[in-house]
């Protein structure tokens, strides 16, 4: 890994790890003034159909970050092919910031909401999923082989060729399904579901059937 990659995948760390630590501060400083029950999710017209208690509500993602946050630190130093991480270097940190930096503004709308700063949580949230989807996708072909982190089908982690191929086509597919999803906010609420999953869907198995072509057209 070059040196700049290193000095890229520091500020990467340094940045997640930031935004887990205001992450948990934000939780402290406003638990006081949350409610005894905390909206928690919402339907795909953006109304509140589920509830969790102040606890949860002002912890429960925070946790997740930093839960996700260490997993990162901890995946490199168990995976059987821990070397190729080193040469993946900021990559690997990319998807760390991008999820952690997604999660938080989930996190951040939800204090808007409990607090009555947010009526409800937005529809262009479906548009972030988009934009995490456009990112992972634009790195998705430089992920290397390992058995943790990536796209991992029985035919991938069998076969390294299968899982530098399969990831080279997923790539630009997951960019499509992002860019598609920017619109799903824009869409009548009795559509914005059927198509979020619909391309959901789509940008999965179509990796995993052609992993599973290439696995026998390399006649293993």
């Amino acid at each position: 890994m070059s040196k700049t990659s290193q000095n890229q995948a520091k500020w990467q760390k340094f940045a997640s790890g930031l935004l887990v630590l205001i992450n948990l501060i934000l939780g402290v400083y406003f638990y006081p003034q949350l409610p005894d029950t905390v909206p928690s999710h919402w339907n795909a017209a953006g109304q509140i159909d589920g509830y969790a208690g102040r606890f949860w509500g002002a912890f429960g993602i925070p946790l997740l970050i930093l839960g996700i946050f260490v997993l990162f630190f901890i995946i490199p130093r168990i995976d059987p092919k821990k070397a190729n991480y080193a040469k993946m270097g900021r990559v690997f940190w990319i998807f760390s910031f991008s999820l952690v930096l997604f999660l938080s503004i989930l996190y951040w709308s939800v204090l808007g909401v409990a607090l009555g700063y947010l009526k409800g949580l937005p529809r262009w949230y479906f548009g972030g999923i988009g934009i995490l989807f456009i990112i992972i996708g634009n790195y998705y072909g430089k992920i290397k082989f390992n058995y943790t982190f990536g796209l991992r089908t029985p035919w991938t982690i069998a076969n390294e060729e299968v899982w530098y191929k399969t990831h080279r086509i997923a790539g630009p597919i997951w960019m499509a399904g992002g860019f598609l999803l920017l619109f799903t906010g824009l869409l009548p609420v009795s559509w914005a579901m059927p198509w979020f999953f619909t391309i959901i869907v789509v940008i999965t198995l179509v990796p995993t059937l052609y992993s599973y072509q290439i696995f026998k057209r390399l006649g293993n």
